[in-house]
């Protein structure tokens, strides 16, 4: 495993998450664990938050950092900019922890920040 891939195992372990993928410029997908059809994920991803940020632009209330998604059975996905051109997203079946996994991702963003890789 290389570092990234162990940071967000150590992730999903510790906030009980089931699966996560980075994606880099323009939805290319840098690495993931647990999830199926990731080259699409991350490219539908990037236009979720690129429409997202741009929104938020437009109606001048500042830039995107982080999007909370909730599905109908409580699942919950979370898609936090690493910087300008790097994301992650993370997916749990479970929102009950929903404190501690937006806090946790939070980190874990700046936590990828200081990888050669995704600057």
């Amino acid at each position: 495993m290389n570092e990234i891939t162990i940071i967000l195992n150590e992730f999903l372990i510790q906030t009980k998450s089931s699966s996560a993928l980075i994606s880099g410029a323009k939805g290319k997908l840098i690495t993931s664990l647990h999830l199926d059809y990731s080259d699409s994920v991350a490219a539908m991803s990037d236009a979720i938050l690129s429409m997202s940020d741009k929104f938020l632009t437009d109606l001048a209330k500042g830039s995107l950092k982080q999007l909370y998604l909730k599905t109908t059975d409580g699942g919950v996905a979370v898609m936090n900019k690493i910087n300008n051109s790097h994301s992650v997203i993370v997916f749990s079946s479970d929102g009950s922890n929903l404190g501690l996994f937006l806090r946790n991702i939070d980190e874990l963003s700046t936590k990828l920040s200081g990888i050669s890789l995704l600057k």
